[in-house]
């Protein structure tokens, strides 16, 4: 009888603490300044995309040729 009362008690005490846990990283993980990073880091992940993509689909024939001038 005392160990099942010790078990629940235990159970029902991890269960809080997991809840509360759960709950302050959603706060942290949806917070403003979070969901600025991400949107930002997303957007330069597929304007990097972007850019290897053109870069692979011209080819080196298409570009002008290279004056001496520039060097």
């Amino acid at each position: 009888m005392v160990e099942s009362l010790v078990y629940l008690t235990l159970r029902k005490s991890a269960e809080v603490v997991f809840g509360l846990l759960l709950k302050k990283f959603w706060e942290w993980a949806f917070s403003d300044r979070n969901l600025k990073y991400s949107s930002n880091y997303l957007k330069m992940q597929l304007l990097i995309l972007y850019l290897d993509w053109v870069l692979l689909k011209t080819s080196l024939k298409s570009l002008p040729p290279q004056s001496k001038a520039d060097d």
